[in-house]
């Protein structure tokens, strides 16, 4: 039984039963009950995922105790929902608690919990390339644990499906170190890496074929022939849209997609899925009855899935691909959010840590937002006689409404919202199945007829500079990146709390418009004030971060001084000020002079500080010496440098409610000491810390 607009199961108790026995005492109560399921109870599966989220959560960030209050909790609810429904399956709605706990639990546990020299062996199961120029593999050992190894350059290479041994230090895995950090053990646990390892030796054996090392040959085909039919920078744009390879993708064209907010296409997406399922339908249709192509293009779109790197957003549009296929066999209705609930549900009981993971979020958030949203922006629009053009403002309609719905995860994750996403989006949707249609057929001709393949190359290409032009002029525009604070879940729960307040608004335009519409304006207020408090925070908030530069953030209202050495962490401390909506702070303390080598770290952090704080008290490399090394650099790079200011011992600095002391030595070191209320803070140098230049 597969989902539909009324009915569908999950296990035994979700079966619809319908009565023959000539009963018609039981048929009417069946009735009855089946009337209320369409009145509410339609589409349990939301339940469902809500609990098995809920057991997630607690897994991961709970205790015994939240769990056994959740569970008390969740029994009483499916009892009201019982109460309100009669659907006796409710009861067990709050078991699905147990499994996302329990699945999570054997996520997060790791085999590796300290460093150890040791030897592995096993076989390349993924390969590719680190922004810093490593080679990356998941090595799978017979015994079914995966490591991934970083192998330099100058060592021995491995290809996908390859037998390899490697000796090295392995690590287990790093956790969340800094607000906004890259938490090392939530990604790889959540493809099931158990620990690291820093390659010092490699060895390569023979390579062990299987169905996914010999549909990763055929992409490398594929990559190869767009290689050969296009200019360098088009052959990496339509290898990353059909392929999902991104290796040798243009960073600054990556960027101008980003600000026109179709960076989506440059992933393997439902958008891209929907697409080519629909097109080999149509072609195998002309040949095959429904049924039968529906099942063949599945299969098709599965081996896909598994040359393209089996991507979550690709995993999510083929499986609710296949509940629409098996809707058709066994004559059900196809439900959008049921669908999209189904591929949520069986994606999370596979891996849990997936919902921490951004392009899962983005994958389900996009698709749940179509299926909520689009109906009461579309009345919106009719509202505000936005004239309709056949299909154009139901188009329209559906495009706001992913965009809007995803606002909240970009906000959260990204710290910025690409303000021309649906117009950007409205560009390109005419061209979009052209390109990805003809990419694919440039490929498949290829593989026999290369000359032939050329005629399918030409669209390709201009289409590709299309994109190229108009994703400049979008990038150039304005404010076509909003910067805003991000990393607050708070933040982002009133967003969603605006968006679902919105769906309620416009569900109709009764009697009731204005309570619903008050509703929504109140749950605007709230994201108004959640993001002011979050931008101008009460009292002075200090956080450590956990760097090689000792940096030191200092937050007051809406300002923010920083404190720290040049020595490496500038990354850390620039993503730690988008996450707080600050695009420029006030001034950078440097508690020691800054070493030659670290004068262009410095001209890194040019553009984000008023003013740079150094002691005016040093010997040897003098606090001249340092401004003109500033100034130096500054001009052989073109960056203009912020003003250079000087501290001396017993300088006392004082702002609003808190006052700097300022203790300096002959050797350049600055010590501040903030006096705030009641509380004092003093913040040096660690001499504990490995001061180490990184270059």
């Amino acid at each position: 039984m597969l989902p539909g607009s009324e009915t569908f199961s999950l296990t035994f108790f979700l079966f619809r039963y319908n009565s023959n026995d000539g009963d018609l005492n039981m048929h009417s109560q069946i009735s009855e009950k089946q009337q209320k399921w369409a009145a509410g109870m339609k589409r349990p599966v939301l339940y469902l995922l809500g609990f098995l989220i809920c057991g997630i959560v607690l897994g991961v960030y709970g205790n015994m105790l939240l769990l056994c209050l959740a569970f008390i909790t969740g029994l009483f609810l499916c009892t009201l929902l019982f109460r309100i429904y009669r659907y006796w399956p409710a009861l067990l709605f709050v078991l699905f608690l147990l499994p996302g706990h329990w699945r999570v639990e054997n996520s997060l546990h790791s085999h590796v919990t300290y460093p150890m020299e040791v030897t592995l062996s096993g076989v390349a199961r993924d390969v590719g390339i680190t922004g810093g120029g490593n080679q990356r593999v998941i090595i799978r050992m017979d015994n079914g644990m995966q490591v991934m190894a970083y192998i330099r350059p100058h060592l021995r290479w491995a290809q996908l499906g390859q037998e390899i041994t490697v000796s090295g230090e392995l690590r287990p895995l790093a956790k969340l170190q800094n607000p906004g950090g890259y938490n090392q053990f939530q990604h790889l646990r959540s493809q099931k890496v158990d620990s690291v390892i820093w390659a010092e030796t490699v060895q390569v054996g023979e390579v062990r074929m299987s169905l996914t090392v010999a549909l990763r040959m055929m992409r490398d085909r594929f990559a190869a022939i767009y290689d050969e039919l296009l200019p360098m920078r088009e052959a990496a744009v339509i290898r990353s849209m059909v392929l999902g390879d991104r290796a040798d993708m243009d960073l600054d064209l990556a960027d101008q997609y980003r600000a026109m907010g179709i960076f989506h296409i440059l992933s393997i997406s439902g958008l891209h899925v929907t697409i080519l399922m629909l097109a080999f339908n149509k072609a195998l249709g002309l040949f095959i009855e429904e049924q039968k192509c529906g099942i063949i293009v599945l299969g098709v779109m599965v081996l896909y899935c598994l040359m393209t790197g089996a991507s979550t957003a690709t995993v999510r549009a083929v499986t609710m691909g296949g509940v629409l296929v098996f809707g058709k066999v066994f004559k059900r209705k196809y439900d959008l959010i049921t669908a999209v609930a189904w591929a949520c549900a069986a994606l999370l009981l596979y891996e849990p840590l997936f919902l921490f993971n951004v392009g899962f979020q983005l994958s389900f958030v996009a698709v749940f937002g179509i299926g909520i949203l689009t109906a009461p922006v579309d009345r919106l629009l009719a509202k505000l006689r936005f004239p309709k053009l056949g299909e154009f403002r139901k188009g329209l309609a559906v495009g706001i409404a992913a965009v809007m719905a995803t606002y909240p995860v970009f906000g959260f994750h990204f710290y910025e919202l690409q303000l021309y996403s649906v117009i950007g989006n409205l560009v390109i949707a005419p061209t979009t199945t052209v390109i990805l249609v003809m990419g694919v057929a440039v490929a498949l001709v290829g593989l026999v007829w290369m000359q032939g393949a050329v005629v399918f190359a030409g669209p390709v290409y201009f289409i590709l500079r299309f994109y190229e032009a108009v994703s400049g002029f979008f990038a150039g525009l304005p404010r076509a990146l909003l910067a805003v604070s991000g990393g607050s879940l708070i933040v982002a729960a009133a967003a969603a709390a605006v968006l679902l307040s919105f769906a309620h608004a416009f569900n109709g335009f009764g009697e009731s418009f204005r309570m619903r519409l008050y509703v929504f304006a109140v749950a605007v207020l709230l994201l108004l004030v959640a993001v002011h408090f979050r931008h101008n925070p009460r009292g002075l908030r200090v956080t450590a971060l956990d760097t090689l530069g000792q940096y030191t953030v200092m937050r007051h209202r809406g300002d923010m001084l920083v404190a720290g050495i040049p020595r490496g962490g500038e990354t850390v401390l620039l993503r730690y000020m988008d996450m707080h909506g600050t695009r420029r702070a006030n001034g950078l303390v440097l508690l020691e002079l800054p070493e030659p080598w670290d004068v262009r770290r410095l001209v890194v952090l040019a553009e984000r500080f008023d003013v740079f704080y150094i002691s005016g008290e040093g010997e040897g490399i003098s606090a001249s010496l340092a401004v003109a090394a500033f100034e130096e650099v500054a001009a052989e790079l073109g960056t203009d440098m912020p003003r250079v200011a000087r501290l001396y011992n017993g300088d006392i600095r004082a702002a609003g409610q808190k006052t700097v002391q300022i203790t300096t030595d002959h050797t350049g070191r600055i010590t501040l000491q903030i006096k705030h209320d009641s509380a004092v803070i003093s913040i040096e140098v660690n001499d504990d810390i490995d001061q180490t230049p990184q270059n």
